[in-house]
């Protein structure tokens, strides 16, 4: 159990290493790094600023169909930078009949899955009138997405190839009562990372954000 809880603790400690990608090198937004050359001199972007949501729990109780139910943890994560892109990450953490006790840190539950995702674009951003503390950032439809699961695979729709064709592919299933199984009942791959993108992507979103505590308001993703 302790295992499963530090692989949870693990991804989502890993939301600043994978949204870091933005920062130097790899190519956040279509398919340019921020980077501009002049004369041979290379100058990186930096990070400007960086925000957290609270977390968010949400319940899923599987019954009748299925003997448990699903307890999720989901948080996001902003990151600006000087050239006027972002990486936007959604963290979260999925566990059935999670028990916590009234004494102790004996937390008890069944690891079920694991996510993290980071959507790169760009930004433009409005003070609020009337709190200098508080800020929209507006985040334009992204041009790339990163994202892993549950330590298993990781896809990039800019680096696309037949392996990450197959772990994204989207499957149905069927419940049946008299196995008790899960029944496979179909299938749907995306044949490139453009294709993927364009299925995933939000088409925009904004940002409620308060500087003086780094944090943002959770913004559920449709």
């Amino acid at each position: 159990m302790k295992n499963r809880i530090l692989r949870a603790l693990v991804l989502a400690a890993s939301v600043v290493s994978l949204a870091s990608c933005g920062s130097k090198n790899c190519t956040p937004a279509g398919g340019t790094s921020g980077a501009t050359t002049d004369n041979a001199k290379v100058e990186e972007k930096t990070l400007t600023k960086a925000f957290s949501s609270p977390a968010k729990v949400t319940y899923n109780n599987r019954r009748p169909t299925y003997n448990y139910y699903l307890t999720n943890f989901t948080f996001e994560t902003l990151e600006v930078f000087s050239d006027s892109s972002y990486a936007f990450s959604v963290s979260s953490s999925t566990f059935s009949a999670l028990i916590l006790p009234e004494e102790g840190n004996a937390v008890q539950g069944n690891e079920r899955d694991n996510s993290l995702v980071t959507y790169y674009g760009s930004f433009t951003s409005e003070a609020d009138a009337l709190d200098e503390d508080l800020v929209t950032y507006h985040l334009a439809k992204p041009t790339r997405i990163v994202g892993m699961r549950d330590a298993a695979y990781y896809y990039d729709t800019a680096a696309w190839n037949d392996t990450r064709k197959e772990k994204t592919a989207e499957k149905t299933y069927e419940y049946n009562p008299d196995t008790h199984q899960q029944v496979e009942t179909g299938s749907k791959e995306y044949a490139t990372g453009d294709e993927y993108l364009q299925a995933k992507a939000f088409a925009s979103l904004d940002l409620e954000a308060t500087l003086s505590t780094a944090s943002i308001v959770f913004t559920a993703l449709a």
